[in-house]
């Protein structure tokens, strides 16, 4: 007999007290052990057949799903509740698609699709009844999952009662009904169907939701962290791009929230598979990569050989680990350093009337980042993003600020982290061996000019299938657009785009897809499109707050996180971002107010990151976009690429968020927002 659990069970687990979990965990080690149950207290319930109970304690029950080959937890919670679970659902196959499903009875869940509306004195105009499925045949519906029972009650829910709808059907069948509820082809859903005699819990559909565990320490870690184990369950739509043997360089890019990570560290694991492979899973920052490095232990908690295999860093910290390990430990040139040195050149007479700061960002994003060593080179390198548009007496002034800033940097030894990877570059070109065969890089879109060319370096050096990236251009806000393809990485045919977001709501997604294109095209002709992506579970509409001035958004704000607190929201699942340090103060403010300690972070340091609940505060005219950044502008064509990051910026900020989002800021607020007057006007005054 197979043991398997399912997501309700994990579920209902962590809603459980700590020693409540405890003696849950030993009950369900026990049934691991003993199959049969011949040592436990099994009960039959009798209104639902297939359905027992496992004694915990005197109140709480396990209930089963026993088939004959089978044994599925599936759920757990205290007796009469236990019970009632149970006698509300069956376990079966779709007739169609095969998968089995975890079906609740129509007629005894339909009070959950009956909404009530509030009665005013005055007598109301009739409304028009909208019933977004009513034109869905049966084998419209059949195709994409739906239980034959719930065709009847799919097709005569109405607009308001979509909600409680989505919540009793099986994932994948609430998925192709929310695409098609938005605008989208519920054609694109259509299930594979099984294979005649295949298991049903082994269809990719079911997958998602039951997991087969081998023995009791599978199990065990599988119990341990059931909410975080869920978290990086990979949906079966991402495993093609995980276990494809590539013929280059691939990427893989979707929306936020839909599952890059995850596939990013499945691809880490699946490598690691093969007992040669040495592989670095890496992203931008030390903060992501712990992050990353949690999930890894949590996915090879059963196979500690393959964690052995894989190494999590921050791409500067691998490559300076790299540097020193085979060069001298490196004297790092910091910005202020750039900035004195910039400031040394023009206090020499140089660089004529160019304004220090344009300086600063054009050594920062084309002379260090293509590592420009004469003028030459300086004059042909490609200025995408960089709109100014320099003559050569402006680019011969330029460079003698730039040859100025190297001989100062070198005359103090110092070297930039551009000139680390092009040293690496050269070593790794030259025959130098990196000790890891495959990368996996996760939120690529950040990837800098020099880094790029170490990568594509590594993958010049090792297999097909050495390099896998992950990431989102509509994310992107570090750097300024460059052609991989032009610096090695040709990722062209191997690109695909995920469409399903399982991170936030499609209220909060919809609203932040609408600061961005639909479609966004990277230097090498591969487009991007948001167009029929959808999110697997709703959740309130996002608001946004403009106040007179920030003392009463401070209030308001402080009001907003208590009644988070209020909703049973843990203070860790809770966020307030902010543009810069600047703002940082607004946000502590707010958060003191309230006696609560929730994440206070920057817009940059809190991407890749995710919470319930996030408050994006300070959204004021002069900090987004940011002022100073625009006022260092050299030429008015350069606010477009500092628009379009800035607008990212903002986008990053707002898909944090799971659950609830509020933005806010002081009047007139952040042109940004003007974007999002396409949502209803009570959206604005919404907290």
């Amino acid at each position: 007999m197979t043991l398997l659990y399912a997501s309700t069970f994990t579920k209902a687990l962590g809603r459980l007290t700590a020693n409540e979990q405890k003696q849950v965990k030993i009950t369900a080690f026990d049934l691991a052990q003993d199959e049969a149950g011949n040592g436990l207290q099994l009960h039959r319930v009798e209104a639902s057949p297939g359905f027992w109970t496992a004694r915990v304690n005197q109140d709480i029950r396990i209930v089963l799903h026993k088939d004959g080959e089978h044994m599925l937890l599936a759920w757990v919670d205290h007796h009469d509740d236990a019970y009632r679970w149970a006698e509300r659902r069956k376990i079966v196959p779709h007739e169609r698609t095969g998968a089995m499903q975890i079906v609740e009875v129509v007629e005894r869940t339909e009070e959950r699709l009956v909404y009530t509306e509030r009665v005013d004195d005055a007598p109301a105009e009739p409304v028009a009844i909208h019933r977004p499925f009513a034109d869905l045949a049966d084998d419209d519906l059949l195709n994409v999952g739906v239980p034959r029972e719930w065709l009847d009650a799919v097709r005569e829910a109405d607009a308001a009662s979509v909600d409680g709808l989505f919540a009793a059907l099986p994932d994948e069948a609430a998925e192709a009904l929310l695409d098609h509820a938005t605008g989208g082809r519920i054609e694109d859903h259509i299930a594979v169907a099984a294979a005649p005699g295949a298991d049903p819990f082994s269809h990719p559909d079911a997958m998602r939701r039951f997991r087969a565990v081998d023995g009791v320490e599978e199990l065990r870690a599988a119990l341990d962290a059931p909410f975080d184990q869920w978290a990086v369950f990979l949906h079966p739509a991402q495993r093609a791009p995980v276990t494809r043997d590539w013929s280059g360089p691939a990427r893989v890019s979707g929306s936020a929230g839909t599952g890059k990570t995850i596939v990013a560290l499945h691809r880490a694991v699946h490598l690691a598979e093969r007992g040669e492979a040495q592989v670095l899973l890496t992203t931008f920052s030390d903060r992501l990569a712990e992050n990353l490095a949690t999930k890894v232990a949590l996915l090879t908690e059963a196979h500690r050989d393959r964690r052995d295999r894989i190494a999590v860093r921050a791409i500067d910290r691998a490559a300076l680990e790299l540097f020193a390990s085979h060069f001298v430990k490196p004297d790092l040139a910091t910005h202020e350093h750039i900035a004195e040195a910039v400031g040394a050149a023009m206090k020499a007479g140089l660089g004529d009337n160019l304004a220090p700061a344009f300086l600063i960002e054009e050594w920062t994003e084309l002379v260090d980042a293509w590592g420009l060593h004469d003028s030459e080179d300086y004059a042909v390198v490609p200025r995408i993003g960089r709109r100014t548009r320099l003559g050569p007496k402006q680019r011969e002034k330029a460079w003698a600020v730039f040859a100025f800033v190297r001989r100062w940097l070198a005359d103090r030894s110092l070297v930039t982290l551009a000139d680390i990877y092009g040293s690496l570059t050269k070593w790794v070109d030259d025959g130098g061996r990196v000790p890891f065969s495959h990368v996996v890089i996760d939120e690529a879109q950040d990837l800098s000019v020099a880094q790029a060319r170490l990568l594509a370096a590594i993958g010049r050096a090792g297999g097909p299938d050495a390099l896998f990236f992950t990431g989102d251009l509509g994310q992107r806000i570090f750097h300024l657009p460059f052609s991989w393809a032009r610096l090695g990485l040709d990722v062209r045919g191997r690109a695909q785009i995920l469409k399903v977001c399982y991170r936030t709501s499609h209220q909060i997604r919809s609203t932040a897809d609408r600061l961005l294109a639909a479609e966004i095209v990277d230097q090498d002709g591969i487009e991007e499109s948001r167009r029929g992506t959808v999110s697997v579970f709703d959740g309130p509409e996002p608001g946004v707050r403009l106040f007179p001035n920030a003392g009463e958004e401070i209030s308001a704000v402080a009001k907003w996180l208590k009644m988070r607190i209020d909703e049973g929201v843990p203070e860790r699942e809770i966020a307030i971002l902010v543009r810069g340090d600047a703002q940082v103060a607004r946000a502590a403010a707010a958060a003191d107010a309230t006696g609560i300690s929730p994440a206070i972070l920057t817009m940059h340091d809190a991407k890749g990151l995710e919470f319930r609940a996030v408050a994006v505060m300070a959204l004021d005219e002069d900090v987004l976009p940011d002022a100073e950044r625009l006022a260092s502008v050299g030429d008015i064509n350069d606010l477009e690429a500092i628009q379009d990051t800035e607008r990212h910026l903002l986008y990053v900020a707002a898909t944090r968020a799971r659950d609830r989002l509020l933005l806010s800021g002081v009047e007139p607020g952040s042109e940004f927002l003007d974007d999002l007057d396409a949502v209803p006007p009570t959206w604005r005054n919404q907290l």
